[in-house]
């Protein structure tokens, strides 16, 4: 298998070497441990200072302030994707979250048929056969979710098994468990999917919005003149990302620099200084017994 190589990198946010190795690392290790086994996917993820050093074949994650309605997922001239990370306090929940969507569905056009979830057929939607947008992490994307690796905040993603027609015991429908069941979107999520019959693109929404302040509710995507625009080029996942309103995801997340929670974060960090400080002594031993 011809693995994807991602790169994390920052562009004008003050995001030291240090954090974005961290982060990288924690990436890395997510991929590898967590996501590739049940997505089947194989990819590198590295971190680089500056946007210049990102070799050619990696698709960027960058890191930046102020970005002003750029952030989520897009495409270069040569159709290759890219995503922009807001730098805040959640930024290593929000890249991961790029990340596995990224690997999942590089091209943002990925189908998988399904039918109409239970949460918004009580909304009045009807039921039926659809076609959803694979984007593995905005059903469950709330910061509540989340989890740690090297203690670094991550986030959790759907697995395959999202899609099935029933629910069914002892089956994972997300990495943490948190989904309970097919279909279902968690409160601060959303799903999005084409109804084949009236070609309109619909979006479960479990947060208030400017629409509505009811949770669960459905809106109609393809009312907005921007999204059929976008949507029309095929590039179904940045429409979606142009016209979804994105909810603070760091809900239950402790406002910390080093984008983890805290008290996860200072027992990392512990850990972490105990073992070098033991290396560093070892080596310090190794050299003064090696002196003539």
């Amino acid at each position: 298998m011809l693995p994807a190589h991602v790169a994390l990198t920052a562009n004008g946010a003050n995001v030291s070497a240090s954090q974005l190795t961290k982060v990288a690392a924690a990436l890395s290790k997510q991929v590898a441990r967590d996501f590739a086994p049940v997505w089947s996917v194989s990819a590198t993820i590295d971190s680089f200072v500056s946007l210049d050093d990102v070799p050619l074949d990696y698709w960027p994650i960058i890191v930046q302030a102020n970005v002003e309605g750029a952030a989520g997922y897009h495409e270069d001239e040569n159709g290759q994707p890219f995503a922009v990370v807001e730098y805040a306090s959640d930024w290593s929940l929000t890249a991961s979250h790029e990340c596995l969507e990224m690997l999942a569905d590089p091209y943002g056009r990925r189908l998988r048929a399904g039918n109409v979830p239970d949460q918004a057929i009580a909304t009045g939607i009807k039921p039926g056969r659809v076609q959803f947008l694979v984007e593995v992490c905005d059903p469950c994307e709330d910061g509540k979710y989340s989890y740690q690796v090297n203690g670094v905040t991550v986030s959790d993603f759907y697995t395959p098994q999202y899609f099935d027609p029933v629910q069914a015991p002892g089956v994972r429908y997300s990495f943490t468990g948190a989904t309970d069941a097919p279909r279902k979107v968690l409160p601060g999520g959303y799903l999005s999917w084409r109804d084949p019959i009236s070609k309109h693109w619909l979006q479960l929404r479990m947060f208030a919005d400017s629409l509505s302040q009811k949770s669960p509710h459905v809106i109609d995507l393809s009312t907005e003149t921007v999204f059929e625009r976008e949507v029309s080029g095929a590039n179904i996942r940045a429409a979606v990302d142009h016209v979804t309103p994105r909810p603070a995801i760091v809900a239950g997340i402790a406002q910390a620099p080093v984008v983890a929670s805290r008290p996860s974060a200072d027992r990392t960090l512990a850990a972490q200084e105990a073992r070098a400080g033991a290396l560093r002594a070892q080596i310090d031993d190794l050299m003064r017994r090696g002196k003539p």
